[in-house]
């Protein structure tokens, strides 16, 4: 192509005029200087004015369009609502018991343990019942207690 001084002659002044334009453009670009729009002109603010909206209903689909296949909607299936409300019961509430230990007998026939119920000592054996708490099963370290259906273990106390 152009070999020489030649080539260099001719180059060198377009390599410069590209880089000028470029730096031309990048400083430009990050100057403070804005555009003064003219004092004499008057600015009129008119209000937009907006597009109601078109209204539209969907039409029910007869048959799938890619399918080809008529389309049958899914029933719904309404439950009938109980109109008899269910009473919770209240809370069972256990008087306060309190397994002393054994008094007599270290035959579990025969044994006679100390419970106190709702601050009053009593003396039970097996299936004696007393304010309708009954002594179901008793070990030296813990007694089962049936109170209104319930049954309860109950810890020797220290």
């Amino acid at each position: 192509m152009l070999k020489g001084k030649k080539g260099l002659y001719i180059l060198l002044p377009v390599v410069a005029l590209i880089w000028g334009a470029i730096i031309f453009q990048v400083v430009g670009a990050f100057s403070d200087e804005d555009q003064v729009v003219a004092e004499t002109s008057e600015v009129s603010l008119a209000p937009i004015e907006g597009n109601e909206r078109e209204k539209f209903e969907l039409s029910t689909v007869l048959r799938d369009p890619f399918l080809g296949t008529i389309y049958k909607p899914k029933k719904e299936v309404t439950k009938p609502k109980a109109t008899t409300l269910k009473v919770k019961k209240p809370a069972l509430v256990w008087p306060s018991i309190t397994y002393k230990g054994v008094v007599s007998g270290q035959n579990a026939s025969n044994a006679i343990y100390l419970i106190e119920i709702n601050g009053s000592d009593q003396l039970l054996q097996l299936k004696q019942t007393f304010e309708e708490v009954t002594l179901i099963k008793a070990r030296t370290s813990s007694v089962k207690l049936r109170y209104k259906g319930k049954i309860k273990e109950f810890k020797i106390a220290n």
